[in-house]
């Protein structure tokens, strides 16, 4: 559950949400279809399908946040998931005493079927070297038949639920179709962009987004590149004119963006999808003819239902491989800032689902 947010914007968060329609049922995935946004262009519905599959009652994964999903080569679809609860979730959707929690899991889809990956003992899949800390896994790709995963390692600094930090980030190489642990790499220590944010699979290049903290209210993100499509080669960074090697002379190409967001290409336009990036409850969308941008046409695309009182959404990402009729799926995570309501309703911390026509 990351709070990647100063304690006082709880008291903030509302004056910047949107106002939403409450014809979609948040906690039981209706799917009554709305525009909840200004563009009526759009046509938007709630997705059941994903919406179902995700409402877990045990037999592994029951909540997380986070739901990056990486093609893989067999067909299957592998979802990467931080802070995660293990368990029995009651038929009112109570999570009863004896739930296990893991700082990260991977899960592999195949048709309807989920299949949660742990460590034996329910604890995290991948752990970094160094005691107490964790990773929360970010954004990935297959080259050479190879899982290529960011993996960015946090450690703790003390004071509650927001006292962490960035203190590295690696990347993990797994072999298929087992999903095995290869090897890590260490790519950055004590970061001040986060990289993998999401990542771009292009013809010459992997294009890496990160995002970078500029004030005490907001991110804007950053591009690196590595060619051939494979992540351990060396990286060039977007200075605003040109690409270099050296990630002190990055510049940010577009601001006000979330810790995690989409980039995706589509009939040679890129699109960005990020929320708001205070835990509002708006999701927009920019457009660029190029993945350093300039980044320009932003509207917003949808307006989350859940974000009501302790309730917050966060983390917009596009699913393209699950994309019909050049409509998008989309998923976002709810969380609470009061604890006990994760307990009380599993609803209140997993991810959503909406299908999105009409985008362009």
């Amino acid at each position: 559950m990351r709070y990647r947010i100063y304690g006082f914007l709880v008291c903030v968060l509302f004056l910047f949400s949107c106002s939403t329609d409450d014809s979609v049922n948040a906690s039981n995935g209706s799917n009554d279809t709305t525009t909840n946004t200004p563009t009526n262009s759009l046509s938007i519905s709630r997705d059941n399908e994903f919406i179902n599959l995700f409402t877990r009652y045990g037999d592994g994964w029951t909540g997380g946040d986070a739901a990056y999903s990486i093609l893989l080569p067999d067909g299957r679809t592998l979802w990467l998931f931080g802070d995660t609860f293990l368990g029995t979730v009651n038929p009112d959707r109570v999570r009863p005493p004896g739930w296990q929690f893991a700082r990260n899991t991977f899960v592999v889809q195949d048709g309807e079927d989920l299949t949660t990956l742990v460590k034996p003992n329910g604890s995290n899949f991948v752990s970094p070297d160094e005691p107490g800390w964790w990773y929360w896994p970010t954004d990935g790709t297959i080259y050479n038949d190879t899982l290529q995963v960011i993996l960015p390692a946090f450690r703790s600094t003390g004071g509650g639920s927001f006292g962490f930090e960035y203190a590295a980030i690696d990347l993990a190489l797994f072999k298929l179709p087992e999903i095995e642990l290869i090897s890590k790499e260490r790519l950055f220590t004590e970061p001040n962009i986060a990289f993998g944010s999401c990542v771009v699979e292009d013809s010459d290049y992997i294009y890496i987004y990160g995002a970078e903290r500029t004030q005490p209210l907001g991110k804007q993100s950053n591009i690196a590149r590595a060619a051939n499509g494979d992540l351990r080669n060396v990286w060039e960074y977007f200075n605003g004119t040109e690409w270099v090697p050296d990630i002190s002379k990055a510049q940010g190409i577009v601001s006000d963006v979330s810790e995690q967001f989409a980039v995706f290409k589509e009939d040679d336009m890129y699109y960005m999808v990020t929320h708001d990036f205070i835990f509002g409850c708006e999701i927009y969308l920019w457009e660029s003819p190029n993945p350093e941008g300039p980044w320009d046409n932003q509207r917003t695309i949808y307006c989350t239902p859940e974000t009501v009182a302790n309730i917050f959404t966060y983390n917009s990402f596009v699913h393209p491989q699950f994309s019909e009729n050049g409509d998008l799926l989309i998923s976002y995570n709810t969380n609470s800032f009061n604890f006990s309501d994760i307990l009380s309703n599993a609803d209140n911390y997993r991810p959503y689902f909406i299908r999105v026509s009409n985008w362009k």
